[in-house]
C-alpha cells in the first residue's frame, strides 16, 4: 500500500490528536485503528496530486463531478494499482475495514477517520485492500449501495460497482426491485457471483463527491441461501465482514438500523496487506 510523506505523518500525529475523535482501536464509521484485522485501508484526495497541486477534478475549492467519476472510474478500470493511485494525495493515518453499515453521517468524518482533518471531504476515495486468508466455499455475489460510489476489485477484476452519478456504468445490470421501482439511489446493486480462495486480492472503494453526507452498506447475497424478505421482495442480505464474527459485532450491526441477516454471517478472513 502506498504510505504518506514522513513529514505530513508527523504532522499529523499531533493535528490528530487534537481532532481525530476516534482512536486507540475504537469503531468508527470506516474501521478501527491499530487493530490487526480485516482490510487495511486510506484515502486518497483526487483533487490534489502527491505534490498537493490541483488535479482536472479540481474547481477552485469545489469538485467537477465529471471529471471526477472519470477518475474514479479510471481507478476501477486499473484495478486501483499502486501506479494509477501514486498521483494523488494521500491520507496520513490507516484504517482497518471490517464491515460498511452506515446509515448517513457528516462526510467531513472521512478525513478525520485517516488522520487528516485539513483536508476537504469532496471528491475522495477510501481504499481498503487485503489478502484472503479463508472465505467462504459457496458462491455469493456483492451488493449494496454507498453515497456517492463503491466498488469491489478481486485480483485486478471489477465484481461490484455502484455508483449514484450513472447505473449505465453498473459492471452488473441486476438492480433490486425496490431501486427498479422507486428509483432510489440507495436500494441495492449486485455484481456477479463468484468464489474467493485463499491468496485471492481484494480491493474496497468508497468515494464521495460533494462533500455533504455518506452512508451506505456493503453486503453479501450467498447462492441457495434462504434469506428472508424486505416489503419490495427484495432479500435481507448479510453484510460484508472481514473478520471472525462473535457476539460484539452482531451488536454493532444490529445497532445501525440498517436491515441485514445477522445469522450464519459469513466469515472473510484477511491477510492485511504489507505496509
Amino acid at each position: 500500500m502506498i504510505k504518506p510523506p514522513k513529514f505530513l505523518c508527523l504532522y499529523a500525529s499531533f493535528f490528530s490528536l487534537l481532532m481525530h475523535p476516534f482512536s486507540m482501536g475504537e469503531q468508527d464509521y470506516f474501521g478501527r485503528e491499530k487493530e490487526p484485522t480485516g482490510l487495511s485501508g486510506n484515502l486518497f484526495d483526487l483533487k490534489n496530486d502527491f505534490n498537493l497541486k490541483p488535479t482536472p477534478v479540481s474547481s477552485g475549492g469545489g469538485v467537477k463531478m465529471e471529471e471526477f467519476y472519470k477518475a474514479f472510474d479510471g481507478l476501477v478500470e486499473q484495478g486501483f494499482s499502486e501506479e494509477a493511485l501514486a498521483k494523488y494525495s494521500i491520507g496520513d493515518e490507516t484504517c482497518n475495514f471490517e464491515y460498511m453499515a452506515l446509515r448517513t453521517a457528516p462526510a467531513d468524518k472521512v478525513p478525520a477517520a485517516f488522520g487528516s482533518p485539513y483536508i476537504d471531504p469532496r471528491g475522495v476515495v477510501i481504499l481498503y485492500e487485503g489478502e484472503i486468508e479463508k472465505a467462504p466455499t459457496k458462491e455469493f455475489r456483492f451488493a449494496g449501495a454507498f453515497d456517492d460510489a463503491m466498488a469491489v476489485v478481486v485480483n485486478g477484476k471489477c465484481v461490484f460497482y455502484n455508483s449514484f452519478h450513472d447505473v449505465s456504468k453498473l459492471k452488473s445490470k441486476e438492480l433490486s426491485k425496490r431501486k427498479k421501482e422507486t428509483k432510489s439511489k440507495t436500494a441495492d446493486v449486485y455484481g456477479e457471483f463468484i468464489t474467493l480462495k485463499k491468496g485471492d486480492k481484494v480491493k474496497i472503494a468508497f468515494a464521495e463527491v460533494p462533500g455533504g453526507n455518506i452512508g451506505g452498506a456493503l453486503k453479501v447475497e450467498l447462492k441457495r441461501f434462504n434469506y428472508d424478505e424486505d416489503d419490495y421482495d427484495d432479500p435481507i442480505l448479510h453484510p460484508f465482514v472481514a473478520r471472525k464474527v462473535k457476539r460484539d459485532l452482531e451488536d454493532e450491526l444490529e445497532a445501525t438500523g440498517i436491515k441485514l441477516e445477522l445469522k450464519r454471517i459469513p466469515e472473510f478472513i484477511f491477510k492485511l496487506a504489507e505496509e
